[in-house]
């Protein structure tokens, strides 16, 4: 399942640009070949975002350690797309469905931490969650009636706290 249109709608716009395909390609080829990764990928462009996903025998060595790999990946390959194509621009790296998967996850999670905090009138703390992560919670329920959230902690240990109204 796509990421919800609403969760898009509030990513960072950028530029539209088929001159990044071939970019985002060879960069990509490049690492898995120097790496001895078996696995292959495909390139989308959706609501602004460039979105690639990895499948394959080695697509869960990405997934390591909470999506550490996957993430460090990201954040290096949009440093590349910038330098080679100056602007903002937003990649998102997925492998075997995870960042789907855990989408869905939180979102779920999100909705069952504000029907608690509504019914029991005492806030929720989510474990430690990384910014995207605290986003997803964050836009869940930004509409939802009778519940505020907010991101407490530093660094690693960020959490997002769930209020009642």
């Amino acid at each position: 399942m796509p990421m919800s249109d609403a969760l898009l709608s509030e990513l960072t716009p950028v530029r539209d640009d088929d001159s990044l395909t071939p970019l985002l390609h060879d960069f990509l080829t490049k690492v898995i070949r120097h790496s001895a990764w078996r696995m292959t990928f495909t390139i989308s462009e959706q609501a602004g975002v460039w979105q690639v996903n990895f499948v394959g025998e080695d697509a869960g060595l990405l997934l390591a350690r909470g999506g550490e790999v996957l993430h460090a990946l990201e954040h290096l390959l949009e440093r590349v797309v910038n330098h080679h194509a100056p602007g903002r621009w937003a990649v998102r790296l997925d492998a075997n469905g995870y960042r789907t998967n855990r989408e869905r996850e939180l979102v779920l999670m999100a909705r069952t931490a504000a029907e608690q905090v509504k019914k029991y009138r005492q806030p929720f703390t989510f474990s430690a969650l990384n910014a995207a992560e605290r986003r997803i919670i964050h836009l869940t329920l930004a509409a939802e009636p009778g519940v505020r959230t907010e991101s407490i902690g530093h660094g690693d240990d960020r959490k997002v706290v769930v209020h009642p109204v």
